[in-house]
């Protein structure tokens, strides 16, 4: 694993890659910090990123503002951000929380091109099995989205998710993609769970 600090427009953040036993690879992720850690700035957001992940998941307004000012500044410019879908199948706060992220970053784009089945959230299944092995997420691309050139022509999409935690969701997003994106899509998200950090 490598672990890397940058910083963006006086903004600090975390790019990082991480090899598992499990082969998850990601070609750059960039956090905010660590789920269960506060924000490096207090005066900014004065709670921890676990909470803001939460808050965002239950869709709060004012957390999925912050998210996004806090996420468009670690940004690369003229990104494309594809939202994971959650649990129900479809993007629903991530979707949000891309839509924020465009009216502040007016440079990047949104593509809502992935849906899933309804499924029981991951955090439940791993309650009672050891591995993800086998469990299905459905994930897939609409068959109504019309954004192939798009796509392949721009080598910063990023797949946006609120929390990285087995890699899981995003190994099935990219699968998904393999036949729309020609560059390996990198990842944006509000925290990662401290085992992207050793």
């Amino acid at each position: 694993m490598r672990l890397k600090g940058a910083s963006t427009k006086g903004r600090k953040f975390k790019t990082l890659m991480k090899r598992t036993k499990d082969k998850v690879i990601i070609k750059e992720v960039r956090v905010l910090g660590s789920y269960g850690k506060m924000y490096h700035d207090s005066e900014i957001y004065s709670h921890s990123l676990r909470k803001l992940s939460k808050d965002v998941k239950k869709s709060d307004s004012t957390a999925i503002a912050v998210a996004a000012l806090l996420l468009s500044q670690i940004l690369t410019p003229d990104a494309i951000l594809i939202p994971i879908p959650q649990s129900s199948g479809r993007a629903d706060y991530t979707l949000e929380l891309a839509n924020t992220i465009r009216i502040i970053r007016q440079d990047c784009t949104v593509i809502d091109i992935l849906s899933g089945s309804p499924r029981k959230k991951l955090y439940d299944i791993k309650k009672s099995r050891t591995s993800l092995k086998g469990v299905r997420t459905g994930l897939k691309v609409k068959d109504d989205v019309d954004c192939r050139e798009s796509l392949q022509d721009n080598p910063n999409v990023f797949l946006l998710d609120n929390v990285l935690n087995t890699g899981f969701t995003f190994m099935r997003a990219r699968r998904a993609l393999r036949k729309y994106v020609r560059t390996e899509p990198s990842l944006l998200a509000i925290s990662a769970t401290c085992n992207w950090f050793n």
